[in-house]
């Protein structure tokens, strides 16, 4: 069973989840978001879309994948559950 003190740090760590997500959302919806490309140690690639309110990661196999998913963050009209209007 969870105790108050347990769940108020619960709630507030979830608040502040949802406001980076809502941030970041923003952030893209404005305009600022950077994109990289990294290679990894074993080959693959990490992509990264940054915003000052946070990121998303995620890897690829190729070169050509990590292009396609930047192209596909780029077009999205949802960013983190939240849409531009």
């Amino acid at each position: 069973m969870e105790s108050t003190a347990q769940r108020t740090s619960r709630i507030a760590s979830e608040d502040a989840g949802a406001h980076s997500a809502y941030a970041h959302a923003q952030d893209f919806f404005n305009g600022l978001a950077t994109y990289s490309i990294e290679p990894t140690k074993i080959g693959n690639f990490y992509v990264f879309e940054r915003t000052p309110h946070g990121q998303l990661c995620t890897s690829a196999k190729t070169m050509e994948e990590a292009q396609a998913q930047i192209e596909s963050w780029k077009n999205t009209e949802l960013k983190n559950g939240y849409r531009k209007s």
